[in-house]
């Protein structure tokens, strides 16, 4: 796993890059994505600003404000962040494959009411370097998300 010197090291080599990056969000071994968008699929409800509230039981998907572009020779993993899941919020989050570009779209489950809005702190971003660059990138293997720039379901 990196830590921020090694994040910084591998953004400065064009290695990592994250469009949007504030130095405040740089955590000792990680960076914490802010909400770019917010998507409430049963209401039909989609923000790119302001705040929402979210009703009990109900799926919700958020879009970091943060582009990401890993090298084939990186990994991340999301995690959703402590004050979120204090809240009771559910989430499950995968790795995001080597050699991947775009924003983040978020999965999450909202177990009681809870206001959200664009800006905030929502989960932190790890990397991992591999042992060996991929051969083939996340592009090249499916990219069904490559290049997105908003929520896509």
């Amino acid at each position: 796993m990196l830590s921020d010197a090694d994040i910084l090291r591998a953004m400065e080599k064009g290695e990592i890059h994250i469009e949007n990056f504030r130095e405040e969000n740089l955590t000792p071994n990680g960076y914490d994505l802010t909400i770019g968008e917010i998507m409430i699929p049963s209401l039909d409800l989609y923000i790119k600003s302001g705040e929402v509230v979210i009703p009990p039981l109900t799926r919700f998907l958020v879009g970091s404000k943060e582009y990401i572009k890993l090298g084939k020779g990186y990994v991340a993993q999301i995690w959703i962040k402590s004050r979120w899941a204090r809240r009771g919020v559910l989430a499950s989050f995968g790795l995001v494959d080597a050699g991947f570009e775009g924003i983040l779209t978020m999965g999450a489950f909202a177990t009681e009411e809870l206001k959200m809005k664009v800006g905030d702190k929502f989960a932190q971003l790890c990397f991992l370097r591999l042992e060996k660059p991929a051969e083939k990138g996340y592009e090249e293997r499916s990219g069904n998300y490559q290049k997105q720039k908003n929520i896509k379901i």
